[in-house]
């Protein structure tokens, strides 16, 4: 059972938390879980070469689904949040975090390498990813021309400047420039 299923279920929040779908977010879960499957073979959770048979999850594992692993470092990625707000979510301490990220973004890589879809890293990468991906599109397609039509004007309103709001703004910024330089004309004690 998903621990977090409510998060699941609702895709509009999923796709706030991750910037993911759901459909995407499943397709996305069985590579992962076959990384984590094949890491915990050969490895404990601490990143030690496992000498028992099997890794166990336990009952009161924070993350004790693939769902929950796949949504936490998912969430971690796209959301940016300091550990310790992140264990609050997730009800873990800052070291828990911290551990679970460096495993979790290590197993989320091997996903993304197994299925050939990560990220250029140089601009070599970038490049080759480029060249390969433009092969791929139909210049006769209708959305391809349009698309790559240059651009007109913005269409956006254009911000008024009359002569009270260049004044107004004036007004601010002397006094500013005026205390900047009575503090670098005052001596300093020390």
């Amino acid at each position: 059972m998903v621990k977090f299923i409510s998060m699941l279920q609702n895709e509009r929040r999923l796709r706030a938390l991750t910037g993911l779908d759901f459909d995407t977010f499943m397709a996305l879960l069985p590579p992962f879980t076959g990384a984590m499957e094949h890491y915990l073979k050969h490895y404990t959770l601490d990143g030690y070469v496992r000498e028992s048979d099997r890794a166990i999850t336990y009952k009161n594992s924070p993350l004790p689904s693939p769902e929950d692993r796949l949504l936490f470092i998912l969430i971690y990625l796209k959301q940016n949040p300091i550990q310790e707000a992140h264990g609050q979510l997730f009800a873990m301490t800052q070291s828990n975090v911290s551990k679970w990220v460096a495993l979790l973004l290590t197993i989320l890589n091997r996903a993304l390498a197994d299925q050939q879809v990560l990220p250029a890293r140089t601009t070599s990468e970038l490049a080759t990813q480029l060249q390969a991906d433009t092969t791929l599109i139909d210049p006769e397609a209708p959305l391809f021309s349009v698309m790559m039509a240059p651009n007109g004007q913005s269409i956006d309103p254009k911000m008024m400047m009359n002569k009270k709001t260049i004044i107004a703004a004036k007004r601010k910024i002397i006094p500013l420039k005026m205390w900047s330089l009575l503090m670098q004309l005052e001596p300093s004690d020390s």
